[in-house]
């Protein structure tokens, strides 16, 4: 099977079904440097917008891939924030050339105060913009902005680009404990979600996989739904608790660079590498095994759980 430079998957997603990512930054290049990031801290913590990744490399990628598979969902999320490709727009509107499949975005909403991202963004079909603090001293504290970048602009960004997008938005909030979900802190977002039009759906996330900074910790399902009941509109909790799944159950045959593909963007247990491939716990197992004892991914703990991780991202 060909090994993919910029596009992973599919892998089986809650919200999307068999979703094809595509990676269209370089490895934690970001206008955020989250402290609940489970790929770690931002390496690259940048505002610059620019072509970081060939479009027509990727293109490339997509058009073979496509002749393999046609998954439910083309992603655009990965190893960083792909509103700084300056190209994005160009991908999107090939990809919509290329396939019927429905293309998604998710992105932090820092950069969509720029009119030319908004515009970039106008072909795809669903975009999930996130919003994890309506106080800004909460917002620096959580998602520790780049220099030159503010709360208040980034949010009127949001409340302009939801104005205008025609296709589907899903607002994500990450809570992580005692950093965000004080109930002044919701109180706070209340009042920013009901000030945002368009929004089909809130969906909140905390902390499930090893977050970049070990102090940050994960609310309690009873804590979201708490929260959830105080938001206006459709609420959906997202964030997969621990025993919520066994894995997929499909017979089709992975192979080890499909789990390192996937391992690489999402930090996953035994149990979410077989539920993101869609196979079982059993014939993970002895592939992710043989992974360790070459040392091409590690294992590591977080509350109680073992997580697996790639010992070297490209």
């Amino acid at each position: 099977m060909q090994r993919y430079k910029h596009i992973y998957g599919p892998v089986l997603s809650r919200r999307l079904g068999r979703s094809l990512g595509i990676d269209v930054i370089p490895f934690k290049t970001c206008t955020y440097d989250c402290v609940y990031c489970l790929l770690g801290r931002t390496t690259r913590h940048t505002m610059d917008v620019k072509e970081y990744v060939s479009c027509e490399d990727i293109l490339e990628e997509l058009h073979s891939k496509l002749r393999e598979d046609k998954p439910d969902a083309i992603s655009f999320a990965g190893s960083g924030e792909p509103t700084l490709n300056s190209r994005l727009g160009d991908i999107i509107h090939e990809i919509k050339k290329m396939t019927d499949v429905p293309v998604v975005i998710f992105t932090n909403s820092s950069l969509l105060w720029m009119p030319e991202v908004r515009a970039r963004l106008r072909e795809a079909d669903i975009i999930s913009p996130s919003l994890d603090a309506a106080l800004p001293d909460s917002a620096q504290v959580v998602n520790r902005l780049v220099q030159g970048l503010e709360y208040e602009q980034i949010y009127q960004g949001l409340q302009t680009f939801c104005a205008g997008f025609s296709g589907r938005i899903w607002l994500e909030i990450l809570f992580a404990a005692g950093l965000n979900d004080s109930d002044r802190d919701v109180d706070a977002l209340v009042q920013a979600v009901r000030g945002l039009e368009n929004i089909e759906c809130i969906q909140l996330n905390t902390v499930v996989r090893p977050p970049a900074e070990k102090y940050v910790g994960a609310l309690s399902r009873e804590r979201l739904e708490a929260i959830a009941r105080r938001l206006p509109g459709r609420v959906e909790i997202i964030a997969s608790f621990f025993g919520d799944s066994t894995g997929g159950h499909s017979n089709r045959q992975v192979t080890p660079e499909e789990i390192c593909d996937l391992i690489e963007r999402h930090p996953s247990t035994l149990e979410g590498v077989a539920e993101g491939l869609d196979i079982s716990v059993e014939h993970a197992r002895p592939i992710v095994e043989k992974l360790v004892a070459r040392g091409d991914i590690l294992s590591t703990d977080c509350d109680g759980k073992t997580f697996f991780v790639v010992r070297n991202p490209s």
